[in-house]
């Protein structure tokens, strides 16, 4: 099983209580955990979920999200998009959580030079060797795995900048802005455009984050409902709860009257930095993964740690299969 890991921003226990729910569940079938982006900022956590994560045993794929390329950009002024300020990583997007967990230095005052300085090594390589585009074929099918939205525009173009420094010199070479970018478009989900926006990208599922689903105003009634990832397709779906007398607690499974072929992508971003979810998408690599289904269908596995809206600092596990007809 591959697991797609959404925007985590600096979230400690969400994301242990994530990996370890896998663990119990996949502990001898975990062939790869992708990372969507976005480890950093908000939470007070940052430089812990880095450790956490670059110490699991698995094969694992960083990709980079937009709060790690705002802080690419704060510290390398000579790459740094001419339309971002500096302080805007700090100030505008709550990079200020993760100067102080990373250095223990407060955000005022705080210069790129100060920061290289104050930072470990070990945290600045694993910034700059993030991955901007990551692309996979699972089981027959073609995944695009990017932080933000990709679509057809100059995607070959974008394919071979899997690191910042490609990336940016391509921007700066081309006069583009970062806004769009796979790192930073975000998913227009308004039904009023839905011929143009929602469409596939070529023969991709493409997986990403950047934009919680559950903020879309006109998302599907199953994601506001069950703060649940965003499945994209080619019209629109409701899903169908159902509840499976195997499993103990509260666990549902999600079933869509659509073919497999007209998915078009998935948003793994449930909103935890504002109190929501934190997901991760299970992908079967083969049919040991679920041996015991009937093979006409294919089942994606969602695993989220909630927030208890109660008590925003309580979290509790919620789990999900998404049935997809071929």
């Amino acid at each position: 099983m591959i697991f797609v890991i959404g925007d985590i921003h600096g979230m400690l226990d969400p994301i242990k209580r994530l990996i370890w729910k896998i663990e119990d569940k996949y502990e001898n079938n975990i062939d790869e955990l992708i990372f969507i982006g976005d480890y950093i900022d908000y939470g007070p956590n940052s430089k812990e979920v880095i450790d956490f994560i670059t110490s699991l045993p698995y094969e694992k794929t960083f990709l980079a999200g937009n709060h790690e390329d705002l802080l690419l950009q704060f510290l390398h002024e000579d790459l740094r998009d001419k339309h971002f300020s500096e302080n805007y990583w700090i100030y505008d997007n709550e990079g200020k959580h993760t100067v102080r967990s990373l250095t223990g230095l407060t955000a005022y005052g705080v210069t790129p030079e100060k920061l290289l300085e104050a930072m470990d090594k070990k945290y600045i390589d694993f910034f700059e060797n993030l991955l901007y585009i990551y692309e996979k074929e699972i089981k027959g099918q073609k995944y695009l795995f990017t932080h933000g939205h990709a679509d057809e525009w100059r995607l070959d173009e974008f394919l071979p900048l899997d690191k910042y420094d490609k990336f940016h010199k391509y921007l700066l070479q081309n006069d583009m802005i970062m806004y769009n970018t796979p790192v930073w478009q975000r998913k227009e989900c308004s039904l009023y455009e839905v011929e143009e926006e929602l469409k596939k990208v070529r023969d991709y599922v493409v997986v990403h984050g950047h934009t919680p689903g559950i903020t879309m105003g006109e998302a599907p009634e199953y994601v506001k409902k069950y703060q649940a990832p965003y499945v994209e397709a080619a019209k629109i779906v409701e899903a169908r709860e159902v509840e499976l007398a195997e499993y103990v607690g509260d666990k549902s499974e999600f079933e869509f009257d659509i073919s497999k072929d007209e998915i078009y992508g998935v948003n793994v971003d449930t909103g935890i930095a504002i109190g929501y979810g934190l997901s991760a998408l299970g992908i079967p690599v083969g049919y040991d993964d679920y041996s015991h289904i009937d093979y006409n269908t294919s089942k994606y596995e969602i695993i989220q740690v909630k927030s208890n809206t109660l008590n925003k600092s309580d979290y509790y596990m919620r789990y999900y299969k998404y049935i997809l007809k071929k």
